[in-house]
């Protein structure tokens, strides 16, 4: 057991069945009181700031339940990776508040060069209406599994052995 939610270690445990995906972690972060002034710390450099500078931070009862994922670079991570991004676009086009990006460390710190060592991508998921429960956050991650398992069947999507 991962300690995560059902909810969230089942939509793990689809990603980490696609060949070529390595780890996958998750976070849920309270987007209301962030501003455009905390983004630029390094504490929040894991935020999408794109999406929330266009409104000047979060939003009113607004979560972002975001998951980390890494590949192993080969061919079929490539192949994973897009399926992905075609999901999460499709998701998008739909409805969903969703989003797919690419994130890194620095390409040199005082420890050395990291460059080629910190790609990651994050599936950023953004839930309104959270007062007192994250019951709806975990109901849609539960749709999104549903549908991504769907979609892995009828593409015949390759998975690991």
């Amino acid at each position: 057991m991962s300690g995560y939610p059902i909810e969230i270690e089942n939509f793990h445990n689809t990603i980490l069945k696609l060949r070529g995906i390595s780890t996958i972690e998750s976070g849920v972060e309270n987007l209301e009181p962030i501003d455009s002034e905390l983004l630029k710390l390094s504490d929040f450099s894991h935020l999408p700031h794109a999406s929330l500078l266009r409104t000047n931070g979060g939003l009113k009862d607004e979560v972002l339940i975001q998951f980390e994922f890494s590949t192993d670079y080969s061919l079929e991570s490539f192949q994973s990776l897009e399926f992905i991004a075609w999901f999460v676009r499709d998701c998008a086009r739909g409805g969903t508040k969703i989003q797919l990006r690419p994130f890194a460390l620095p390409p040199v710190t005082p420890l050395g060069r990291q460059l080629g060592t910190t790609l990651k991508f994050h599936i950023d998921l953004f839930i309104d209406g959270i007062d007192e429960t994250l019951e709806p956050a975990f109901k849609e991650i539960n749709n999104l599994n549903k549908s991504i398992n769907i979609f892995i069947d009828m593409y015949d999507i390759p998975l690991k052995d």
